[in-house]
């Protein structure tokens, strides 16, 4: 065998390592983003002469947020999980993902070139209420998503509130959803929940998700960009050596 065909097998070696091929789609993409805060309430007296003023007491409760993708046979590539306030996420030739959790607010951003993946931030909250009230939950939400092309694999945006009351009135639940698969949106969720001549305790929560699957080849790391380069320059070199010769 010639030199120059086994030069032509390690560029060839090189991109099949990289994942990408001559007329391959490894810039593909999609994109999502999540924001939901400003959590703010607003409370009714639903019986003004019983001598009770509204009241509600909020508390934390938990905070969690987590990150992983997968390649397109299910394998794990990549995966974090905090439960704290924060930061966390990753960037690799698969995806990049991060996740950020506040003391009232939720935002998650996605980018997958190629697999699956998703990523959340949760913030939950417990709290008091006081007899005969109502309460009205208020969180912004501000969402994007961005597919690769129309009709491939479509990201989805998820912003949520809900909340339930355990032990009351069978463990009442209420929650207000809003999803995104193009475009933007900026929105507030709501929610509400009442109690009756009692004071009840709740669970309230906020949760910023996006997921996505791309087909594509996942994007060349650095290396392989190099191990690239140097098949093509070995390939410049013994080339122009046969014609030298």
């Amino acid at each position: 065998m010639s030199i120059d065909m086994n030069m032509k097998h390690i560029l060839a070696a090189a991109l099949l390592a990289g994942g990408i091929g001559i007329a391959g789609t490894a810039g593909a993409q999609q994109l999502a983003g999540v924001a939901v805060g400003q959590l703010r309430w607003e409370l009714v007296d639903l019986t003004p002469d019983d001598g009770i003023t509204p009241w509600i007491g909020m508390n934390s409760y938990a905070t969690q947020s987590y990150a992983s993708v997968y390649d397109q046979e299910g394998n794990e590539i990549d995966g974090v999980r905090i439960d704290r306030y924060g930061t966390t996420g990753f960037d690799n030739g698969y995806a990049s993902m991060q996740a950020n959790a506040q003391p009232d607010a939720a935002n998650v951003l996605l980018t997958v070139h190629s697999g699956y993946g998703y990523v959340s931030a949760n913030r939950s909250f417990r709290f008091i209420l006081s007899p005969n009230t109502q309460v009205h939950f208020y969180a912004d939400a501000d969402m994007w998503a961005t597919p690769e092309a129309p009709g491939v694999s479509w990201p989805n945006a998820l912003a949520e509130l809900y909340g339930s009351l355990p032990g009351y009135n069978d463990g009442e639940r209420f929650m207000q959803s809003l999803r995104l698969t193009d475009g933007t949106l900026h929105d507030t969720l709501t929610v509400s929940a009442s109690s009756q001549g009692e004071w009840v305790n709740g669970y309230l929560a906020l949760d910023a998700y996006a997921v996505a699957e791309s087909h594509a080849a996942p994007v060349p790391e650095p290396a392989t960009y190099g191990m690239l380069l140097g098949g093509l320059g070995l390939l410049a070199l013994v080339g122009r050596r046969r014609r030298i010769g």
